[in-house]
This record gives C-alpha cells, sequence and structure tokens, in this order.
C-alpha cells in the first residue's frame, strides 16, 4: 500500500497536542454516576464499560479539568498491562486513573486509527518493553511514552490503511472461532506496514 520512498520519521510528543495521565488520587465510587475508567476497561483495545465503577459528576468535574477524554483520542495502558492502544470512539463523559495515559493526535498529522494501530505494533512494542520501569508493578513514565519513535505517511494513505485495517477488523469479527488464521494475516500487515 505505501510503496518505496522513505518513512518521516517522528516522536509520539511531536504529533500529540497532549499526553497525560489520569488522576493519581483513588476517587470515592458512588452506585452509578460517570464511569470511571482504569487498565482493565481497555484491555481489549475496545473501552468497555460494563466493568466500570462510577464516580459523582462533581468529582469528574474536578478530575477532567486537566484531563479530558474526547473522540478521537487515544488511551494507552500505562501500568500494569502495558502499552494496549485503545482509540475513544464514544461522546460518552467519562474520566480516567492514573494508570491510563490520554493521548490527543495533531489531527492535521496524524490519523488516530493508524496512530493506535502502530503502537500495537512489534516496533513500536519492543520501544515500549526497552523503556519500561518497576519489577513488582510494572509501568511506563509519560516522558517515555512522549519519545517513542513513530513513523509517518500522508495523512491521505494513513486514513486508506487504517480504513484496510478496520474491513480486517470487522471480518475478523464476523468470524468468531475461524479468526486465528485473519489474526496471522492480521500482523503481518502490522508487520509489513510499520517495518523500517
Amino acid at each position: 500500500m505505501f510503496g518505496g520512498g522513505k518513512w518521516e520519521k517522528t516522536t509520539l510528543g511531536e504529533i500529540c497536542s497532549v499526553i497525560r495521565d489520569g488522576t493519581h488520587v483513588t476517587p470515592t465510587y458512588v452506585p452509578s454516576g460517570i464511569p470511571f475508567v482504569t487498565v482493565k476497561n481497555i484491555t481489549s483495545g475496545h473501552l468497555d464499560f460494563s466493568v466500570t465503577k462510577f464516580i459523582s459528576e462533581e468529582e469528574h468535574k474536578k478530575i477532567s479539568k486537566g484531563v479530558k477524554p474526547e473522540r478521537g483520542d487515544i488511551l494507552v495502558s500505562k501500568d500494569g498491562t502495558i502499552g494496549i492502544p485503545c482509540p475513544v470512539d464514544t461522546d460518552k463523559e467519562f474520566s480516567i486513573f492514573v494508570s491510563v495515559a490520554l493521548l490527543k493526535p495533531i489531527r492535521e498529522k496524524v490519523n488516530t486509527n493508524f496512530l493506535a494501530y502502530q503502537i500495537s505494533s512489534k516496533v513500536v512494542q519492543d520501544q515500549i518493553e526497552d523503556s519500561i520501569k518497576g519489577i513488582a508493578i510494572r509501568h511506563l513514565h509519560l516522558e517515555d511514552f512522549k519519545r517513542l519513535k513513530i513513523i509517518l505517511r500522508p495523512l491521505s494513505l494513513q486514513e486508506e490503511f487504517a480504513g484496510v485495517v478496520a474491513r480486517v477488523e470487522s471480518l475478523r469479527g464476523r468470524m468468531g472461532e475461524s479468526a486465528r488464521g485473519v489474526d496471522g494475516l492480521f500482523e503481518s500487515l502490522l508487520a509489513e506496514a510499520f517495518n523500517e
């Protein structure tokens, strides 16, 4: 798809307007209210509100002054299970915990899904693994996120690539148990796209 030529090389910090994590203080939970997202809500690569806890609207307003996830952003796990990207594909209000990093891609430079797929590629995952701190509780500092090396192509090609991968994922979802073969094709697609 991308043909020959040189990749433009950059860093995550140069193509995101914001790279921050959620609140460092455990909030007071309430029976219902605004979802409070932690790593367990994003490890599938999709936002899962079915297992979330809730905080009050008042507490959410305080937390979201500094960090407000919006459609088109990317959440990435930064503690425990590290480096799983999860594009925000909802307009629903929610807050995030310190274990989750919020990336706001600069839309004129990078397609959200293209960036999320690249973060999940072996090239970037190897960089993440090399930067992890801690033994008992593994974590990745925000500064390490900002230094991750990313490669770009023109935005039109990024969007085309994201569309192709979305179709593969849709096919994989419809195939259910037979998706193992498609998984191999998907991994090959990522490796081919992001290896220099």
